[in-house]
């Protein structure tokens, strides 16, 4: 029997779903359902999620946003995502700033963190 259980120190910091290409994204089967946790980001695409994907927090290796004038005013931005072995990930979305500074916060939190053998 599986379950979906969070660890107790697991903690959601996003939820979402983005639409590459607009309002044309549905009938494309082209939305990414996303989660972002203190662990690990799991993302869902293509026909109805048919890949899904997870890379750990500890595998990343930089994080950028960026936003133009106009999703400034929008209140919308870009964070891309660097990891080790794994093509960059790029999320557009409102309220990405926030998004932005918390995933960071966590990102150098587990690079600080010293492992014991």
């Amino acid at each position: 029997m599986t379950t979906n259980r969070q660890h107790s120190d697991e903690t959601t910091i996003w939820e979402g779903t983005t639409w590459p290409l607009g309002c044309l994204s549905p009938l494309c089967c082209n939305s990414v359902r996303w989660k972002i946790t203190n662990k690990r980001i799991d993302y869902a695409s293509g026909c109805c999620g048919s890949s899904e994907h997870t890379v750990d927090v500890r595998r990343i290796t930089d994080l950028d946003f960026h936003r133009s004038c106009l999703q400034m005013c929008s209140g919308r931005g870009t964070l891309t995502i660097h990891a080790a072995d794994h093509p960059p990930i790029c999320i557009t979305t409102f309220g990405m700033r926030g998004i932005y500074t918390k995933l960071k916060e966590v990102w150098l939190s587990t690079k600080s963190v010293v492992a014991v053998v």
